[in-house]
């Protein structure tokens, strides 16, 4: 299993880095990047000040949806797992967070870039364990990084097209599910009237006060560890699929 994520690592490396974000979005990031480095005390204040503003409207909106749970599995009834989303899904889920958390503990993978920043401070405010990596680190080290969390009951959730091109699921979840041998969970998350923000790279929907917000999980599966690339991709179709289908 080693060597065949390190060989799924190599493949990696030679992609482009940030496939699936436009222009502006790495304008951005190379802004908020330069910040950082050289007005760091700047950065934090306003990172920490939007995490707090999005923490309250967080909170405000998920006093005001109406919530529909679909799926056979119900949440916020989550056993230990790997719960794969789409990075477009991730506003939704965490009003229904907010509305509904889970009794056990919930851990979310975020890069340690700069924008990763002030999503880290938001989802240690709502309640989430934090595990921050880089979006070039190995997976073997990412792997290292989660197991702890496993090993401790925690469902960890993995946005599986982050960092792009949207909604192409990556191997990562899966081979984690199955290295740590917990089932793997596909979670759709979507409101209904949103803000989309169609200029970033994912196409971001973010709820809006008295919207619809529905949170459907998938049924959870159980992977063998992996030996092939073939084995991979049959599993990565299952994937794509599930969240792929309509709410």
């Amino acid at each position: 299993m080693r060597d065949l994520i390190a060989s799924l690592d190599a493949r990696a490396s030679i992609r482009k880095r940030n496939i699936g974000r436009n222009a502006w979005t790495r304008f951005v990031d190379q802004v908020v990047a330069a910040v950082r480095k050289y007005a760091p005390p700047f950065h934090w204040i306003f990172a920490s000040a939007t995490a707090v503003l999005l923490y309250i409207y967080i909170k405000f909106v998920s006093f005001t949806v109406r919530f529909v749970r679909t799926g056979e599995l119900k949440w916020p009834d989550l056993p230990s797992s790997v719960v794969a989303l789409w990075h477009r899904d991730a506003p939704s889920l965490l009003i229904g967070f907010a509305k509904r958390r889970p009794l056990r503990r919930c851990m979310m993978l975020v890069a340690d870039d700069p924008r990763g920043d002030c999503l880290a401070l938001l989802c240690r405010m709502l309640g989430f364990t934090v595990v921050r990596r880089g979006n070039h680190a190995s997976a073997w080290a990412v792997l290292e990084d989660l197991m702890p969390e496993i090993e401790r009951g925690s469902a960890v959730f993995i946005t599986v097209d982050g960092g792009g091109p949207p909604r192409v699921a990556k191997s990562g979840a899966l081979i984690f599910a199955a290295v740590a041998g917990v089932p793997l969970i596909a979670l759709r998350a979507d409101c209904w009237p949103a803000l989309e923000e169609v200029h970033k790279w994912d196409a971001a929907r973010n709820p809006l006060p008295f919207s619809r917000i529905v949170v459907s999980l998938s049924t959870p599966r159980c992977f063998e560890p992996f030996t092939s690339h073939s084995s991979i991709l049959g599993a990565r179709e299952w994937l794509q699929g599930e969240l792929d289908k309509s709410l």
